[in-house]
């Protein structure tokens, strides 16, 4: 258990050190390169989640809702953060975002990065969902992931969520 706890610090603190650094190249670009777009970076979404758990364990199927905020680096990668509340479950997740297109009025993305839910699984997440931008503040947002349970009793944990997201 002791050996999984380390890989789980490693993985997180690797997560933050590439955040870390992309937000770091990006400030130094900025100042050589302005293109006269200017981007709204920072957002905030709520959603309804249903948490499908796998392979065992203690945990099981929960409707609930998940808040996140987070910030674009660029106009294809964000990074944010969540927290869902279930029936009995909570969780904790960090996330990046890179978007396919960039700004589309429909925009793919995918999702990779790290959650833990209390009373259940500890792992790295990666995912994939879509934006409908209604207008340039409001979109619509569904998105499905998966959990590989480094630690915990599930193998996995399977996350489906629809919710609405604004940006500021």
């Amino acid at each position: 258990m002791k050996t999984t706890d380390s890989l789980l610090v490693k993985f997180l603190a690797l997560v933050v050190c590439g955040v870390m650094s992309s937000v770091s190249a990006k400030a130094s670009t900025e100042d050589d390169y302005d293109d006269g777009y200017e981007l709204d970076r920072l957002y905030a979404g709520a959603s309804v989640t249903m948490l499908l758990p796998q392979g065992g364990g203690d945990m099981r199927r929960l409707g609930g809702a998940t808040a996140r905020i987070g910030y674009y680096l660029s106009e294809t990668l964000a990074v944010e953060a969540d927290a869902a509340w279930l029936e009995d479950c909570a969780g904790l997740g960090v996330q990046g975002l890179w978007h396919c297109w960039g700004y589309e009025r429909f925009d793919p993305f995918l999702t990779f990065g790290a959650r833990g839910w209390i009373e259940g699984d500890v792992g790295p997440v990666a995912g994939l969902g879509t934006f409908y931008h209604l207008t340039d503040s409001w979109s619509l947002r569904g998105d499905a992931q998966a959990t590989l349970g480094v630690d915990g009793e599930c193998d996995m944990v399977y996350s489906l969520g629809l919710g609405v997201q604004y940006t500021f």
